[in-house]
């Protein structure tokens, strides 16, 4: 009969309940789940012993697939500060921490690390550089497109102590005396999206935007192994670094689901986009003042693709007034199709409308003008909750008008012959409403946005039947 062993919930079958469930199919074997029976008298072998380790390592391994890939804690990758001794174009600084692989394999690092990329293997090198292998190795310093900075588990033997001879005749001999285990640092070279047509130096931008929309708008990234866990992805040209985008390949937390999500997006994967978007958008917004340029700017620009709430640049939405009794009202950032509506709201309330738009699909940028004609965003100005209520009464609700050379491309010659005779009269704000949102915004460099969720269209199908 069936019994449990003590302090565990695993039953034991006995040989004939084991002969009977093989024999019609109800009991399955896992031959990786297999480890010695310890007796009084048995035969200790070093086999015996490694199996033992295996089958706890395989256990430790399945319960760590169980949460999915994912940086427990730290693990970030940065650019050293320029000033700092050392610092190159070519060295990056990953911080102590710790994750899992898609394996389930534990990587580690104790300390911080700063390290050049040329002295890193890429990954389908790795074995060279361990000596495993003959293949050569490709130049380091020549490397040139984007690469993944990943972790991977290692192992090697160490410590060499006296084995004793397992026969009379036998001598004795040295061997490792420990395994060790370690965590390799590698890149992966990564490919360019097969659209993609690029190739000279000022495309590592658009490159970058491209590979954005890849991954998390199509949900197609190119696969990497599942010994490897990705904390960066890196652009470099002849070995320097171009670019750093530590969201593009990094996930914090989740498991990479594939099943029913009832349209709902990974977590995982829409807070690395909005992180990942949100620094590319303050590297493009610091890049434009230093060169002098105007932080009124269309998202297609630099972007293929938003996520479904962000910040975005309060200079993009061109508020200006002027001495008469008009002004001029438009946004220049998100497609000018898209109705854009405008308010206020208290900075405390933000991180709720943001958690709450997460599971909205991501916005394509490459679409034609006539898909954007049913979406409507919510462009939001960031104000202190203390006097929240008087500054919305006193603000008039208003739409921004798209810009006039963006609104002419997607009318029809109708419409365009209207628009020349005067037929069409676009409303501007007056002076008094341009100069209460200007006083709003302040001198605050980013609102947010938030992509409104669509309203159904409700039908009664007791229409007609009681009256």
């Amino acid at each position: 009969m069936a019994s449990y062993t003590q302090g565990d919930t695993r039953l034991t079958l006995t040989q004939s309940q084991v002969t009977a469930g093989k024999s019609n199919g109800s009991l399955v074997i896992d031959s990786q789940r297999t480890l010695p029976c310890w007796f009084n008298g048995r035969f200790l072998a070093a086999r015996d012993l490694q199996r033992e380790q295996d089958y706890f390592l395989q256990r430790q391994a399945d319960l760590g697939q169980a949460a999915g890939f994912s940086v427990i804690h730290g693990l970030g990758v940065e650019l050293p500060a320029a000033n700092s001794p050392g610092a190159t174009g070519e060295t990056v600084i990953i911080r102590a921490g710790q994750g899992l692989t898609p394996a389930g394999e534990l990587v580690l690092l104790p300390n911080d690390i700063t390290i050049d990329l040329g002295d890193l293997p890429d990954e389908q090198n790795l074995d060279v550089q361990f000596n495993l292998s003959s293949a050569p190795n490709t130049p380091a310093r020549t490397r040139s497109g984007a690469y993944v900075l990943a972790l991977r588990p290692v192992e090697f033997t160490a410590n060499p102590i006296a084995s004793y001879p397992t026969s009379i005749q036998g001598t004795r001999t040295t061997h490792d005396g420990d395994i060790i285990e370690a965590t390799a640092i590698s890149l992966v070279p990564y490919p360019a999206p097969i659209s993609w047509t690029g190739g000279s130096s000022q495309d590592a931008s658009r490159l970058r935007a491209a590979l954005a929309r890849q991954i998390f708008l199509n949900a197609n990234p190119a696969q990497l192994s599942d010994a490897l866990l990705p904390l960066a992805m890196i652009y470099l040209t002849r070995g320097v670094i171009v670019w750093l985008d530590p969201w593009m390949m990094r996930r914090d937390s989740g498991p990479e689901y594939s099943g029913l999500r009832l349209g709902l997006a990974d977590p995982a994967t829409q807070k690395a986009f909005l992180r990942q978007y949100d620094s590319m958008l303050q590297e493009t917004v610091t890049t434009l003042t230093g060169s002098g340029g105007s932080l009124s700017f269309a998202a297609s620009t630099y972007f293929d693709a938003l996520p479904p709430c962000g910040r975005f640049t309060l200079a993009s939405l061109g508020i200006t007034t002027t001495s008469s009794s008009s002004g001029t009202f438009t946004q220049a950032f998100f497609p000018q199709q898209i109705n854009v509506l405008m308010s206020v709201i208290p900075t405390d309330e933000i991180q709720c409308l943001v958690d709450d738009a997460m599971a909205l699909p991501a916005i394509d940028l490459t679409l034609s003008a006539n898909a954007y004609a049913d979406l409507t965003i919510f462009a939001l100005i960031p104000v202190p909750r203390t006097g929240f209520a008087a500054l919305k009464a006193s603000l008039p609700a208003l739409a921004p008008n798209p810009t006039v050379p963006q609104i002419l491309s997607f009318r029809t010659p109708t419409q365009l012959l209207r628009l020349y005779q005067g037929a069409i009269n676009f409303v501007q704000p007056t002076l008094n409403q341009n100069s209460a949102w200007q006083n709003a915004i302040g001198n605050q460099t980013y609102g947010f946005f938030i992509r409104a969720r669509s309203s159904p269209a409700y039908v009664s199908f007791a229409t007609g039947i009681n009256s």
